[in-house]
């Protein structure tokens, strides 16, 4: 899974006197050998594992690297077959879940900065006027756009506690929409626009050894907000809160379907020991299990909203699988692939999937690596090679 890192000043001084040193005394053989992104042969020549052709994608892919930075994390773009591999950003922030915009003209980042507290950024598709938007005391993170890329909601500490807050694309007129003693975090737009939704977790309610979390839907003003888990009790599965994860890790939000209608969560089964998948309506009326079984995480519906698809640990690893809403049909999509599958997204026209791994290939090690297959969980491809971590992928929308 992947983690937030925190990294102290002192820490960054000494990651670039190191560097600075390094490059120094081997500057004539970094000039004849290139930077680890491009260094592995194989990287104009895509890992095919899985039999079938390689899916068509969208031009071109955001992720973060911390291959040329360790252990600072960098953003870099890639065309969608792997190819044109480039770093659009060479600072001292670590950057972590770059993505798109709608319309896919910019890229929105959450920075750890020198100061060792996170903000939102935005820049260009190529890197260019990178600038912080939030810029306020405490931490500012979970950035996400509106629809009609209008807005920006997002979590932050500013005021003592992790609440919601909205803004302006470009950063102006940031506004508090909650106002809670829990910790809110995980805040997206519905499909329309109209809505937000965002969960609500309390860190004291650990009596029985987990967390209450519960999953709330107010206007995008902060008005009218509901409750919307009051007929199904949602835990948290208390490691993800005590290492921190809450504001960050994509196991932890709720998936809305394309037409607003349902949403589908993961909850932890305090007396099983087991987090399981369940579905509701979007006013969270018929709440009920669809499966649990095997650790089940991070359920998102797929394209058609008629399936879902997860992760699950079984057979000693975390794959991604797929299964129809009642539960049944359960796949696994991503055969053959090595160590655990920590990420995955469908592209914008749903034929193909982005996922990333934690064990790259036998010439760069134990690395996380980014891969793609199509729809089906066909033409398994390893796109990266970089020697280091490449994480958090996004597929650029489809320009119209």
């Amino acid at each position: 899974m992947v983690r937030q890192l925190r990294v102290t000043p002192a820490t960054r001084s000494f990651v670039v006197k190191a560097r600075d040193t390094i490059f120094s005394i081997l500057y004539a053989v970094v000039l004849a050998i290139p930077f680890a992104c491009d260094r592995v042969p194989s990287v104009n020549t895509p890992l095919i594992v899985e039999p079938g052709n390689p899916a068509p994608f969208p031009e071109r892919i955001v992720f973060v690297s911390d291959s040329e930075t360790f252990p600072l994390r960098q953003i870099y773009v890639i065309r969608s077959d792997g190819s044109q591999r480039t770093r659009i950003t060479h600072d001292l922030n670590d950057y972590i879940h770059p993505t798109f915009s709608p319309d896919g003209t910019t890229i929105l980042a959450i920075a750890t900065t020198i100061d060792s507290s996170d903000e939102i950024y935005s820049m260009n598709t190529d890197g260019s006027h990178l600038r912080n938007l939030s810029s306020a005391r405490g931490d500012d993170d979970f950035a996400s756009y509106s629809p009609d890329a209008s807005k920006i909601v997002f979590v932050s500490t500013r005021d003592g506690n992790s609440e919601i807050y909205i803004m302006d694309f470009d950063g102006h007129n940031q506004t508090r929409l909650t106002d809670s003693e829990l910790i809110d975090h995980a805040p997206q737009f519905t499909p329309d626009g109209l809505k937000i939704l965002y969960c609500s977790t309390n860190v004291n309610s650990a009596g029985t050894g987990v967390y209450d979390c519960d999953i709330y839907m107010m206007n995008r003003d902060g008005s009218n907000r509901m409750l919307l888990t009051e007929e199904q009790v949602c835990y948290i599965y208390p490691p993800f809160v005590e290492k921190g994860m809450l504001s960050q890790h994509m196991m932890l939000k709720p998936s809305i379907s394309s037409d607003g209608a349902r949403i589908v969560f993961s909850s932890y089964d305090w007396k099983s020991g087991n987090n399981r998948v369940l579905l509701m309506d979007a006013d969270g009326r018929n709440c009920r299990v669809v499966s649990a079984m095997d650790f089940m995480v991070a359920p998102a519906f797929a394209p058609g909203n008629s399936r879902i698809v997860f992760m699950s640990h079984r057979a000693g690893k975390y794959d991604l699988y797929e299964m129809d809403l009642d539960g049944t049909r359960q796949t696994k999509l991503t055969l053959g692939t090595p160590g655990h599958v920590l990420f995955s997204e469908f592209s914008p026209d749903g034929s193909s999937i982005i996922f990333s791994t934690d064990v790259g290939s036998v010439m760069t090690g134990n690395y996380e690596t980014i891969w793609t297959m199509n729809r089906n969980g066909s033409g398994q491809t390893q796109l990266t090679f970089g020697g280091g971590n490449d994480s958090c992928p996004h597929f650029q929308p489809l320009r119209k």
